[in-house]
């Protein structure tokens, strides 16, 4: 009894994995989200602890770094994605090359969220940082 698990399968397990984590990192985004908004109400009634500062100030500079970090990971994967899609199209069927080209497309879409999260964090605590001193 030879028993094989069909590379779609695989493919397919692998996009709902993506969508999970995609889902996650949504609502990690949406709970630090809410405690910037924070942040930006204690700046504006002029109530930032000496604390909420330097989480301010480190925050920034992780940021920074996670987005320029992104930012070179996609260079590099994007061309990479172009000729893993080049292969499947090459070997195999349009029919099958669809299938697989699923996961191609929801880890470009994980990429490009987590680089625009990354950018708006570094984007609103930089205009948290302005004038907190």
């Amino acid at each position: 009894m030879d028993f094989q698990i069909p590379l779609e399968l695989i493919s397919n397990l692998i996009s709902v994995a993506l969508l999970a984590a995609l889902l996650y990192k949504y609502l990690q985004y949406k709970k630090k989200l809410d405690v910037l908004k924070g942040l930006d109400v204690l700046k504006n009634e002029k109530k930032l602890t000496s604390e909420d500062k330097e989480f301010i100030k480190k925050n920034l500079k992780d940021y920074k770094l996670a987005f320029e970090n992104d930012q070179e990971r996609i260079k590099i994967v994007y061309p990479v994605f172009i000729l893993i899609t080049g292969i499947l199209f090459i070997y195999l069927s349009f029919q099958e090359a669809m299938i697989h080209l699923n996961l191609v497309v929801v880890a470009y879409i994980y990429l490009h969220i987590s680089k625009l999260h990354n950018r708006n964090f570094y984007n609103f605590l930089k205009e948290l940082s302005n004038n907190i001193d």
